[in-house]
């Protein structure tokens, strides 16, 4: 598995907030603990239609023959200059409001990203397979440190014949995605890998496999458990 497409960063300048569509940055005057006034610098984004900015689909693969899978995608991003795994994801649009709203986001940008999340024909034909939406979670802080973007988290399950295509994605014009199958089992062993390879993966991304990891270790108890859960050798993905 390589990087297929190439990309690179022309230059780099300082903007004014109206020079910007997509993101604004903010001085927040406010009061800490002790009473001292203080100043925090955040970016936010303008594109804020509701009361979320966005989504991201945490997509299972079970296929008969074989250990779940999670769908994952990598896309340049110019702010890291570089190829970022992460999970799919995307903007909530104007009147996609509440949990169900999230969820038809979800379903939209899932499809539009790697082909899986439509309608499926029923025969199997378009290799999409039968979806379930396993959970929308409430809103959460994005990186609060930074901003006061925010999203929800879609879990969604998709049990997929054996002899199934592949499901054809459906970007917008200027996205340039790739998909990647990879195995739950050793996820954060098999994303230490992708990065030797080039990319450079999400931390919330790392955090999720991480927690698989623990949680596996501690299935499995015993004194060492938790050492051989990070010490393995990572799973191939599938690209």
């Amino acid at each position: 598995m390589s990087i297929r497409y190439t990309a690179s960063i022309r230059s780099r300048e300082p903007v004014s907030d109206d020079q910007t569509k997509w993101v604004g940055l903010q001085a927040i005057k406010w009061i800490d603990p002790a009473g001292k006034e203080r100043t925090w610098e955040a970016a936010d984004r303008k594109t804020r239609k509701g009361e979320v900015d966005a989504v991201a689909i945490c997509t299972i693969i079970e296929r008969p023959s074989s250990e779940p899978h999670i769908l994952l995608v990598s896309q340049y991003r110019p702010p890291v200059d570089g190829w970022v795994v992460e999970m799919p994801a995307g903007l909530v649009d104007q009147g996609e409001e509440g949990k169900e709203g999230s969820t038809r986001a979800a379903l939209r940008e899932l499809q539009e990203e790697t082909g899986y999340g439509g309608p499926s024909s029923g025969d199997g034909s378009d290799g999409r397979g039968e979806l379930n939406v396993l959970e929308t979670s409430d809103i959460m802080a994005n990186d609060p440190g930074m901003s006061g973007a925010n999203m929800r988290l879609c879990v969604v399950k998709i049990e997929v014949a054996d002899d199934a295509p592949e499901p054809v994605a459906q970007p917008e014009e200027g996205e340039f995605i790739e998909k990647h199958l990879v195995p739950l089992k050793g996820l954060y062993l098999t994303l230490q890998e992708m990065q030797r390879k080039g990319y450079s993966v999400d931390a919330r991304l790392a955090h999720f496999a991480v927690g698989l990891s623990i949680a596996d270790a501690a299935a499995q108890g015993g004194k060492g458990a938790f050492i051989t859960a990070f010490s393995s050798t990572g799973a191939t993905p599938r690209s």
